[in-house]
This record gives C-alpha cells, structure tokens and sequence, in this order.
C-alpha cells in the first residue's frame, strides 16, 4: 500500500477582507510525518458561494448533478473529478456544490482578492497536490467565514499655524510646500512578529494579520503626505518586499539599518533641500534627521538613558556645525523620565526613583548637552490658534500628548518628535487622537493597525539659519577617539 499524502493548507485568519490579499500557507506532506513528497504541482481555485442563482444556472447545475449520476450521459470540461472533488468545469461556467451550497469559481491561482462582489459571501479553495505523473495526490477544501467590509478610514487632519495656512490645505491631501517648509512623520507600525505573542487578544485576529495591517498601514502613511517618514519596528523583509517598492512609486527614496545587537542607536542622516529650479548657486537648507528606537526592557532605565545620551553625544557634534537637527522615534521613556528630562532640560540633575543602575554605567555618562531641543507637540498649548478640544489631549504638565500608544500593558506618550528650537520653527501638527476616535478601543484595532499612534508636524527653517554656510560635521560623530 502505497503512501497516503495529505495537503495542509492555514490561513493567517478564516474572515476574509474585501481588497485585502489572502495568502494561505500551503504544504504536501505524508500523513503523521514529515517524510519528504515527491515532485508534485499544486492546483488552485477559488470560489463564491452563490446564495441566489439565475434561472439559467440553476438549470445548468441541476444538468450537471443529474449527468454526475448518469452513467449513460457524458460530462464536457474535462477537470478534477466532480464525485470525490466536487468541481463541475464548462466553457462558461465553472461550478462547484460542496458543503450544502452551491459556488462559483472566481480565481486560479494561490492568492486571491476578494472584491466587492464578495462581500458577504463565503469562500472556499480547493488545493489539489498532483505528482510528476499527473496523479492527483491529496486535495484540502477549506471555506472561510462570509467577507467583509474594508473598515472606513478615520480622517486626522493637520493643524495649519497662521504662517503656513495658505500654502497649505489642512486635510493632509498632496499639494505643494512653500519653499522652506516641510512635513516630517514618526510612526512605530508594530512589527508582525510581535503580533503572535498574544499580546493583542482584544484585537479580531482578521485585523492582527500582516496582510490586513500593511495595506491599512500604508494607506494611512499616505494619507499624511509627508516629505519625511521615520518608520519603526520595520521588519526587514516587509521593508525589502512591501515598503520600499511602494513608497517607490511615489518618489520616495529609503535607507533602513535592520536591528542588531550592536551598539546601533539610531539611523541618522543629513540631507540638503532640493533646488527646485532655483539657481545653482543659490543657498538651500540642510538639515539633519536621526530616527531612533530606544530599548524597551522593563528593567533597563539604565540602558536607555545610556542609548539616549549616547545619541546626543553625536548630534551635538552635527549641532555644532550649525545643521538644524530633528529627532524622531519611540524613546520608550514616558515624559518627565531621566531620558525625557535629559532631552529637553538638557540635563538630568538628580535621578528618578524608578532609574535602576546595577552597572553604574551613570558614572561615565556626560549627562548634559548644549543643544536647545523641544517637543514638536508642546507648541499646541503654547498656541492660540488650538481648540480647546485639542488641548485637552495633552498633559498639561508634561507637555507631552496625553498618549501616543494605548495597548493593554501601557496607555502612555512613549513617541516624540524633538526639534532645534533655535533653527526650526513649528508650522501645523497632524491633530492627537483620544478615546473616541479610537472607537473605545485598545489598539491595533481594525481601525488602527498599530499600537501607537502617528505623529506629524512641519517645521520651517527660521531665516536666520536659512542660507547659513554651515560647517562641515564630522565624517562619524559617535567615533571613539583612541587614546593611548
């Protein structure tokens, strides 16, 4: 007796989106084992199940199941046989009755789309394991819940200052910057492998898988128009194979430096404002981007004031040439932590009772910095032109958002974006969410697909930086002078 060969097939969740990709896992294996199959070919096809059928076809599939029964009449269309596989093939029509309903074939290949069409629908696919010689192996039928609708987009608009509000249309949709001015975004995504620890129970699995949540993702990205993106807890074959070449599309060019457990603080680059027809000789601003992700251990205050300080210690080398410097990311330090007071105090006088120092790695830190840093988001108290609904998004003592991630273990402003107070100025940030607008939910949600929430501002070079024969930084701010 030869060996039974079966066809495993998983999805990452069995409730289909509409315009979201299904992708299922797929594997020939012996049954109870993992003895390798021989070459063999898969077969596909998709099907919608038909809740009401014109006349035509209900005669066509009453036709077909009578001539299945009929050993005198002949079935035309060749296929998979319709007793043990129940697939029915015409010219026209591809048929299916299986599971107590009738279906239609809508695709043939491995991974479908569900269209609009499929909404509230079920689908099945029917995976047929064929060997080198043409003999059908092992087939897997599995049916998912009825499709569902995309969930409708929540609009965060921008907060346009009086200085750029004519250049500008607040609800984040493309048009051009005034010259000097820019829009630069912080996001932490949640990288899908964090996604599979249970960490998110309150979240429908449909909306946890990666192929739900990157299109949500983008989408939303998009939707900010921003000139500069600082992405976080980007994996990097969603980098490679997902972002890169989407965000290509629309002009944008990527560095990305994939987590290591090297001393990587942060991504950092330094880049020159496009001529956009001007003068070769005309001066263009320069400014200088460090997108960071700090250590979230629950015990290691001490290293993350350390990767903080560590961070500075190299931008003030950049800030000394007199390069504006933007600082964005998820610190995983709440407002009025060592790190956060370092930040913005440009020092840390005495420690909080939550620092814990097992290494007295404090000791060889310089915990001061010269550089005049704030937090994009404190401008919403400072300005007249905020709603007081906005307002009372923010911790007025802090300064800081209210929250900028709210998951189950943590409801807090662990994100930020730090500016040159003295070479930038603030001219709109993308409006902060609250309980409501996150429909009472902990996030990811299927509205949200992360669990932190974006941040956005624009900055504009103030005129007396703008022109500026800046100095040449240093080639590696954070190289360690050797010393004898």
């Amino acid at each position: 007796m030869g060996l039974e060969w079966e066809v495993q097939v998983r999805f990452p969740s069995d409730t289909p989106v509409a315009g979201i990709e299904l992708n299922p896992w797929v594997r020939v294996n012996y049954k109870g084992s993992y003895v390798s199959p021989p070459n063999y070919a898969l077969q596909f096809a998709w099907y919608r199940e038909l809740s009401t059928l014109p006349k035509c076809v209900e005669d066509y599939v009453a036709f077909q199941d009578h001539a299945s029964r009929d050993s005198s009449m002949t079935v035309y269309g060749g296929g998979l046989n319709q007793e043990k596989h129940g697939l029915l093939n015409s010219e026209d029509l591809k048929i299916v009755k299986g599971e107590g309903k009738t279906w239609i074939q809508v695709g043939s290949s491995r991974t479908y789309t569900p269209s609009e069409d499929d909404i509230d629908s079920s689908l099945r696919l029917v995976s047929v394991a064929i060997d080198d010689m043409g003999i059908k192996m092992s087939i897997n039928v599995f049916v998912t819940t009825p499709v569902i609708r995309l969930p409708r987009p929540y609009p965060r608009h921008m907060i346009i200052f009086c200085s750029l509000r004519k250049f500008r249309n607040p609800k984040c949709i493309a048009t051009p910057f005034k010259e000097e001015s820019f829009r630069v975004l912080s996001y932490n995504i949640l990288a899908d492998l964090y996604t599979v620890s249970g960490a998110y129970t309150h979240c429908p699995n449909w909306a946890l898988t990666w192929e739900y949540r990157r299109r949500n993702l983008l989408n939303e990205i998009l939707s900010y128009d921003a000139d500069i993106l600082c992405l976080q807890e980007v994996q990097s074959d969603h980098f490679k194979n997902f972002f890169e070449p989407e965000f290509a599309k629309l002009g944008y060019s990527a560095i990305y430096k994939r987590k290591t457990k090297e001393d990587n603080v942060a991504l950092v680059v330094i880049l020159e404002e496009k001529d956009n027809g001007r003068s070769p000789d005309a001066a263009r601003s320069t400014i200088c981007v460090a997108n960071t992700h700090i250590h979230r251990g629950l015990d290691a205050s001490d290293v993350r004031l350390f990767q903080v300080v560590n961070l500075i210690r190299g931008l003030e080398k950049i800030d000394s040439s007199g390069i504006p410097i933007l600082i964005c990311g998820d610190m995983n330090s709440l407002p009025g932590s060592d790190p956060h007071r370092f930040l913005i105090n440009g020092e840390v006088g005495c420690f909080s009772e939550k620092f814990r120092d097992p290494l007295g790695i404090h000791k060889h830190l310089k915990l001061s910095h010269s550089m005049h840093l704030a937090c994009a988001y404190a401008h919403l108290l400072d300005s007249n032109e905020v709603g007081q609904h906005q307002k009372e998004k923010m911790d007025y003592q802090a300064m800081e958002p209210l929250f900028t991630c709210f998951k189950p273990s943590l409801t807090g402003t662990l994100d930020y974006i730090l500016y040159s107070k003295n070479r930038l100025k603030v001219d709109g940030l993308l409006k902060l969410l609250d309980y409501d607008s996150l429909e009472k939910r902990l996030l990811p949600s299927p509205l949200w697909s992360s669990d932190h929430v974006a941040l956005m501002a624009n900055f504009r070079v103030k005129h007396a930086s703008r022109g500026v024969q800046y100095l040449s930084p240093p080639p590696d701010p954070w190289e360690q002078k050797q010393t004898n």
